[in-house]
């Protein structure tokens, strides 16, 4: 009977021990975060300003981390957002997407290529804002932008930023997406300045010093 009774005690503690473990294995996967890629488009109107003349393209991700920011500020068991690979070479692929829309011609880096542009991302950020009760999803990035045309050069900075309103409290964004159209916008703001394609167009002549 002691047996018995005995058996029956432990039901209750090895409940009790499964409902904590459970609990906290909900905490941890919280804490774990999320990673985002990174997979930018470029939206200009076509034009043949460019003249199909050749420039070579170098994209670099110069954050000082692949860190995001926080996929939920308000939580404290919030994990991590950060992009799963290098978001580069999917940049350099839109990049050289809005020259050929200007009517450039991306070409390999080399001696023949006078023209060249440099594209570094310096800033990826999420950074929910709070409007009322509910979280605004809030995505900025900026890019520092040298093209050098035979010599001389230019350096602009661009920037792009997206806010979702989020339906309800704890609902997180797609963030590859939201991501993804904040880098977008940054590019398309690039390859749009005309100013930028004016001088990219234009032919300079290298000069020499005269002995």
């Amino acid at each position: 009977m002691k047996q018995y009774v005995c058996a029956m005690s432990r039901r209750p503690r090895a409940s009790a021990l499964f409902a904590a473990c459970f609990v906290l294995t909900a905490m941890l996967a919280g804490c774990a975060g999320q990673q985002a890629t990174v997979r930018p488009t470029v939206v200009v109107e076509k034009e043949a300003l460019g003249r199909g003349v050749a420039v070579a393209v170098k994209v670099v991700d110069a954050r000082p981390s692949d860190e995001v920011g926080l996929c939920d500020p308000t939580s404290s068991f919030a994990g991590k957002l950060t992009t799963a690979c290098n978001p580069a070479p999917a940049m350099r692929v839109a990049v050289e997407k809005g020259l050929r829309d200007k009517g450039f011609t991306p070409a390999p880096a080399g001696d023949s290529v006078v023209r060249k542009v440099t594209v570094e991302l310096k800033e990826l950020a999420y950074k929910p804002t709070r409007g009322g009760t509910h979280l605004a999803a809030r995505a900025v990035a900026s890019i520092v932008v040298t093209a050098d045309n035979n010599g001389q050069t230019m350096t602009r900075r661009y920037k792009g930023e997206t806010v979702w309103k989020l339906p309800a409290e704890g609902v997180e964004p797609e963030f590859d997406k939201l991501l993804s159209m904040t880098v977008s916008k940054a590019l398309s703001h690039m390859a749009s300045d005309y100013e930028l394609i004016n001088f990219l167009e234009k032919t300079v002549l290298r000069t020499r010093d005269l002995k």
